[in-house]
């Protein structure tokens, strides 16, 4: 490496004595000079300027650093309390649709039906012909056949089987499910059979010059003892008279949204002495 100032073959000692006597006629010009130190302050100016860019320069990376560490940090935080809320934010939810449905199904009584069971729905079986569901109750909480089964809207079906701790129900829209109804605010009495067919229900033996139309409300009409009058069953979409048939087919649209129930209501005032027939 090349000597500074000074070639090697000069001796230390001449080179020392040389910058000490270079440092002592910079002072004395200094101060023969005023000058002279407002030209060596600008001179360093830039490196000052550069070192205290650089200085706050790395006082901005390292808050910036610190700031995102605490921001991850809190991330984390945020994630973990996520976690432990979502399945409490959860049953809140499932507890609030279940209140707003058992709500809605005691607004659809005109009168209190009796003691009564809420169950939940906990398996469903829409194969043709057969609409069933099965809930959570059972024997042990005095579940037994024959007992009516309602839903938000008016009546879902009726129990047909029973174990400890589940029943099954047939929905009023199986095939086998005949139900004593009336025209709602008349005493025309009625039969509502099942066609096999969550979305409709139909009325036979109707006479093809009938005056039942769309729009008409059908509900129980208390008739067997099994069903409470009064409850809607369902509304009347269509009916074809056809000259050729001695009966006007009539189709009803059910009250309950049978394909969607998730709370039923089980009336337990009803102890049949025998298995009746699916409703």
């Amino acid at each position: 490496m090349p000597a500074l100032f000074f070639p090697r073959r000069y001796p230390p000692l001449l080179r020392v004595a040389a910058f000490v006597l270079l440092s002592i006629v910079i002072a004395g010009l200094s101060e023969k000079h005023p000058n002279m130190l407002n030209w060596s302050g600008n001179l360093t100016y830039p490196i000052h300027w550069l070192d205290l860019q650089v200085t706050e320069n790395w006082r901005t990376v390292g808050q910036y650093l610190q700031d995102r560490r605490s921001l991850l940090a809190e991330n984390a935080q945020m994630r973990e309390k996520l976690k432990t809320l979502e399945p409490k934010l959860l049953e809140n939810e499932i507890l609030h649709n279940e209140n707003r449905q058992l709500l809605a199904l005691l607004d659809s009584f005109p009168q209190p039906p009796g003691k009564m069971a809420v169950a939940q729905v906990i398996a469903e079986n829409f194969s043709p012909g057969s609409q069933l569901i099965t809930v959570n109750l059972g024997s042990r909480n005095g579940v037994q056949v024959g007992q009516p089964v309602l839903a938000a809207g008016g009546v879902a079906g009726q129990v047909i089987h029973v174990a400890d701790l589940s029943a099954q129900i047939a929905l009023i829209s199986d095939l086998d499910s005949s139900i004593p109804a009336q025209l709602a605010g008349t005493n025309l009495p009625l039969l509502v059979n099942g066609k096999g067919n969550i979305h409709w229900l139909s009325v036979p033996f109707q006479p093809r010059n009938t005056t039942l139309k769309a729009g008409d409300q059908l509900v129980t009409s208390g008739l067997g003892g099994r069903f409470p009058s009064g409850l809607h069953i369902g509304t009347i979409s269509r009916v074809i008279h056809n000259g050729d048939e001695p009966f006007a087919q009539i189709s009803v649209r059910p009250a309950v949204p049978l394909g969607q129930l998730t709370t039923v209501l089980i009336l337990l005032k009803n102890k049949p002495t025998s298995r009746p027939d699916k409703a």
